[in-house]
């Protein structure tokens, strides 16, 4: 057990008042933006530390390893950037995954209507490999795939779900399997 308080105080150089600590460890990603240590060319090296971990924080719960809520982050993830030079030997790749697959398990159920996990990681792959649910893009493709539907391009979406979990479910369970796009790589002696 962490005294997540303390934590905080020591890592992040703030401490939450009282009810801002959720129950379940987990932090208002709202407090934590609106309580972000700023930062200028005077800052010392533990203050530049602290901000780097909240925004590396609200990088976990907003993009990587987002849950439902999309309002709290999990301390458990402030005791892997005590160390920032550490913490980037960490597997975070495989976590982002994990959590994904989590969430696309749960997601299965057919009442769910919201899913967590790193939603733009699972589109740009569907989009990619399942081009029948994508929108139309003018882009060719590009690496990385997220690019080919991102900026300040015009995407038309008739035809198409758009942020419709039951409608994106219902598309997959009737997809034919001419409508998927596969590839095959071959290792040959570790070399491709």
């Amino acid at each position: 057990m962490l005294d997540w308080d303390e934590m905080c105080d020591t890592l992040l150089g703030i401490t939450p008042v009282k009810g801002e600590l959720i129950v379940g460890s987990m932090i208002k990603l709202k407090w934590l933006r609106d309580n972000l240590l700023p930062i200028d060319d005077n800052s010392s090296i533990e203050v530049i530390h602290a901000h780097a971990r909240a925004y590396i924080l609200g990088l976990i719960e907003g993009v990587l390893m987002h849950d439902k809520t999309g309002n709290k982050v999990h301390l458990m993830y402030l005791n892997y950037l005590t160390n920032l030079r550490r913490s980037k030997r960490y597997s975070w790749g495989s976590a982002c995954l994990a959590v994904l697959y989590r969430e696309m398990c749960i997601t299965i159920d057919g009442h769910a209507r919201t899913m967590g996990g790193c939603a733009s990681l699972l589109q740009s792959w569907a989009w990619f490999r399942i081009p029948f649910i994508a929108p139309i893009s003018r882009v060719p493709p590009t690496f990385p795939l997220v690019c080919q539907w991102s900026g300040d391009r015009v995407l038309n979406y008739r035809n198409v779900p758009h942020n419709d979990l039951v409608k994106y479910r219902a598309r997959i369970d009737h997809m034919q399997q001419n409508q998927v796009t596969f590839t095959i790589s071959i290792s040959i002696n570790g070399s491709k």
